[in-house]
């Protein structure tokens, strides 16, 4: 029920933007029919000629608050500088945001002032790293890997206990769960 609730938004949203786009006058057909692909399989999100159109959309009272980045690698904030809004993608930090920020030649500016073709650059070159579901993925993949081998990180996963030699006598509780108390001696 909630699925069919997001689609009929989309659809809405994909109107709206339609509409939007024959008062501004875009020139050809194949644009706006483009525009309108791209705003109803962005569900919650605003395409890039709506973004371009509508910088303050207010959908049904809520206002969007992210750029899709697309590809299964999540959102970024839009009220946020580009350098920290990147670093809201799993598995991207301070260095590597400002690596793609440099390689891309784009000034560290918000993240909703970004062009349709800053978008799809940044796009691009996010495809090239892993990040997102991408890095879960291999990280799962990898422990569970060590834990088919039997090595010794492969064991400790496995029993829940910290595998990277850390002392288990007195802490530890992150991994061990909750202390057991035990029964304290009775007093006679």
């Amino acid at each position: 029920m909630a699925f069919s609730s997001a689609t009929k938004h989309s659809a809405s949203l994909g109107t709206f933007l339609y509409n939007s786009m024959l008062n501004s006058g875009c020139a050809s057909q194949s644009q706006r029919s483009c525009g309108l692909a791209n705003a109803i399989s962005s569900v919650g999100t605003v395409s890039d000629i709506g973004l371009r159109l509508l910088p303050n959309l207010s959908f049904h009272g809520v206002h969007v608050q992210c750029i899709n980045i697309g590809g299964g690698k999540g959102e970024i904030p839009d009220n946020k500088h580009l350098q920290i809004a990147l670093q809201h993608i799993h598995g991207i930090g301070r260095s590597r945001a400002r690596q793609i920020l440099s390689k891309l030649s784009i000034e560290n500016k918000l993240a909703r002032e970004l062009t349709g073709r800053e978008l799809y650059a940044l796009r691009e070159e996010l495809n090239n790293y892993m990040c997102a579901h991408e890095l879960n993925n291999q990280v799962t993949k990898d422990i569970a890997r060590l834990m088919e081998i039997q090595c010794y990180r492969g064991i400790r996963h496995s029993q829940g206990l910290p595998c990277r030699g850390q002392r288990t006598h007195t802490n530890a509780r992150t991994w061990k769960g909750k202390a057991i108390p035990v029964a304290g001696k009775k007093k006679a």
